[in-house]
């Protein structure tokens, strides 16, 4: 029997040296990369650190078996907060041309929420609460939210639930029950604390951002034929449901474009071709605080931003070089990666035209 992939050979050599690079570089504890068609619900590229040897057998016990891109369960921190924000207008939590006051830190219930960098951003309208990646912000959006609502429509991005693509191990992730959302929790849930997701689920989410509002399923099979030749299984791209109108999915891509022209995504920006995208630095939790000193950092965008054929996120996890946030340590990385890809494509036989 033979069973081919959708994964794109060219494509997972670049993420798999880029994301090894990085990871290897600033002392990570483990890195995802998955790079998926956003229109099919087709993974190009997936990859996971540390790797293991097949050819060494003391490999195989460790951690390294472990597919983090489907198998990890992670706090998102900002990467989640353009779906957040979908959610909320839907629902009219927020709307586009209205501003907000954003102090340095905001006292929530028994809790606190404060900026990354500790320092107040003032009045700042709907789209610079993604463009800036302000916490205060959007923790804001999270108190209004009407929380059984908030909690089904994360579920409905695919969130809390098992994925469906053809692998073994794929992580539910914790969507919190509403019930528990007591304190400062729905504000942290706004900035991507407080629920564990994969990287997978993450980019399918995301996927409906690029393509119009669709949730599709994702998947990893094109084919499997069987020893007589007849073709035993084919993936194919399904629609699970709609998440978002086409109109909140646009107003999201063109604020995603402008975090890397403007805001916390620059290091991410390329002339090689237009990037959108999205920077997050999650705090990890360990006995029931966030750690100050453990983070994930993680980028997640599209290209081309006018028709995009490519949505990607990396996630590198626990980094210990002293760099942590992800917008110095994610975005470079992916950057490096489209435009390696850009060169690939270039000399790839009939993609010489640049169309």
């Amino acid at each position: 029997p033979v069973v081919t992939l959708t994964v794109d050979s060219r494509m997972q050599y670049v993420v798999e040296k880029h994301l090894f690079k990085t990871a290897k570089d600033n002392g990570a504890k483990w890195a995802a990369a998955v790079c998926m068609d956003p229109w099919t619900g087709a993974i190009l590229s997936m990859a996971s650190w540390p790797p293991f040897d097949p050819g060494d057998r003391r490999s195989l016990a460790s951690e390294a078996l472990s597919n983090n891109a489907i198998s990890r369960g992670y706090e998102p921190g900002s990467t989640l907060k353009p779906l957040v924000m979908g959610i909320a207008l839907e629902n009219g939590w927020a709307r586009t041309n209205e501003t907000f006051n954003c102090p340095a830190r905001l006292k929530v219930a028994d809790g606190y929420v404060a900026e990354a960098a500790s320092k107040a951003m003032g009045r700042i309208d709907t789209a610079h609460l993604i463009i800036k990646s302000s916490n205060v912000g959007m923790a804001q959006i999270g108190i209004r939210a009407e929380k059984a609502k908030m909690y089904e429509s994360l579920r409905a991005m695919g969130f809390g639930q098992e994925s469906d693509i053809e692998l073994p191990a794929a992580a539910e992730g914790i969507v919190p029950f509403p019930e528990q959302w007591r304190g400062v929790v729905p504000a942290n849930i706004a900035i991507g604390q407080g629920l564990a997701i994969t990287p997978l689920q993450l980019v399918n989410a995301m996927a409906a951002i690029v393509n119009g509002g669709k949730l599709m399923s994702p998947y990893i099979v094109k084919e499997a034929v069987n020893s007589s030749g007849e073709v035993v299984y084919r993936g194919e791209p399904r629609v699970m449901r709609e998440v978002l109108t086409p109109e909140t999915a646009q107003w999201l891509r063109k604020t995603m474009r402008s975090a890397v022209l403007e805001g916390t995504g620059k290091g991410a920006n390329t002339a090689i071709t237009e990037l959108a995208g999205k920077t997050g630095t999650a705090q990890v939790a360990e006995a029931g605080k966030y750690s100050k000193n453990r983070h994930v950092a993680s980028f997640i965008g599209f290209w081309p931003y006018e028709k995009p054929r490519y949505l990607m996120l990396l996630s590198i996890g626990e980094p210990t070089s002293g760099r942590y946030y992800g917008g110095e340590l994610a975005a470079p990385s992916f950057r490096a990666i489209v435009e390696e890809m850009a060169e690939v494509e270039y000399y790839a036989p009939g993609k010489n035209d640049r169309s």
